[in-house]
């Protein structure tokens, strides 16, 4: 939540974050500090850590970086490269965190802990991209498409069909993981399996608070077991099916169009052409960006709490720097 006071804006994970804990504080205001370094390759700090939460910026220096972004971002083949290292780190997340998860299966903690490590390492640069995800330049792209659409309404309603993630969103996603459970069970998979592979896929995504101080419910396979249960007694199940499906063709259609539309109307002017396949580029990858983000971070929290409870540590007290430093030293 950003406060600007006198000329510093106050990013305060204290008051949007409150369930936090110093891990995740950590996660966020360590990528908020370094997206510049991380993205730009410009060493200047964005702000000052005030205490674990808490991040105090020059407003000066926000604005200045901003505008950078804007400028860095504003070219098609600098924004191909932004996205393409930004699902890099992705990918190696996510595949250090299988890695983790095998090893905390294994019951090998070392192990655990080097790919943690690794998860660690890579995740904190997917976080500045969430970051650089909220400092987009969405009242410059409106500008410019307000001209070449010839309105403001147009314009949002071009930028809104743009911002629609290609590929399902994680918790319609997750939903449709429960009904492919359901309608397996339906069809004679034994319910104790289904449900176990259940909770290991999604069950760090339901629930309240944060899976870095606790389990969340359905991460237990009895839990998913008695969810999936009492969904079978649902009907016509195959039908949420056909209506995601129609739903996202519809979704994905008008986003086609407006892209269509937009470079349609830049058609003739070299820069303005240039500008709209770069917010094309930006804007495709961020609404999909936060989404994958969000699966990962429930992920890498949950796998970090259950090392921490095998090791004897604490979760609510570990850093990211407590991580790295373990996996080094495995």
């Amino acid at each position: 939540m950003d406060t600007l006071w006198r000329d510093l804006v106050v990013q305060d994970y204290e008051i949007s974050r409150p369930a936090s804990t110093l891990l995740e504080f950590d996660l966020y205001t360590t990528s908020l500090m370094s997206w510049p370094a991380t993205w730009m390759n410009d060493p200047t700090p964005f702000g000052v850590l005030r205490r674990p939460g808490i991040v105090d910026i020059d407003r000066s220096v926000h604005d200045h970086l901003v505008r950078r972004l804007a400028d860095h971002l504003a070219d098609p083949a600098r924004a191909q490269t932004f996205v393409t290292r930004a699902v890099s780190h992705r990918e190696r997340t996510a595949a250090a965190l299988v890695r983790a998860e095998k090893a905390l299966a294994d019951g090998s903690t070392a192990t655990a802990g080097t790919a943690l490590a690794e998860a660690t390492a890579a995740f904190l640069p997917v976080m500045s991209t969430h970051i650089v995800n909220w400092l987009l330049p969405e009242p410059q792209w409106e500008s410019l498409l307000t001209r070449l659409l010839g309105g403001k309404e147009r314009a949002r309603a071009c930028l809104l069909a743009l911002a629609t993630p290609a590929e399902t969103g994680h918790l319609l996603a997750a939903h449709q993981e429960v009904v492919q459970a359901v309608l397996s069970v339906r069809g004679g998979a034994e319910l104790g399996t289904a449900a176990a592979d259940l909770a290991s896929r999604i069950g760090t995504l339901y629930g309240e608070g944060t899976p870095a101080a606790r389990a969340m419910p359905y991460e237990d396979p009895a839990r998913a077991a008695a969810f999936v249960q009492a969904l079978a007694a649902s009907s016509d199940l195959e039908a949420e099916f056909r209506q995601i499906a129609a739903a996202r063709a519809r979704t994905t259609a008008l986003r086609e169009a407006w892209e269509a539309a937009a470079l349609l109307a830049a058609a003739g002017d070299p820069d303005a052409v240039a500008r709209v396949r770069a917010i094309v580029t930006i804007l495709t990858w961020a609404c999909d960006s936060e989404e994958r983000r969000k699966v990962l971070r429930h992920s890498y929290l949950s796998a970090v709490r259950r090392w921490c409870q095998i090791q004897g540590l604490d979760p609510a007290t570990l850093t990211t720097s407590d991580i790295l430093a373990a996996g080094a030293a495995a």
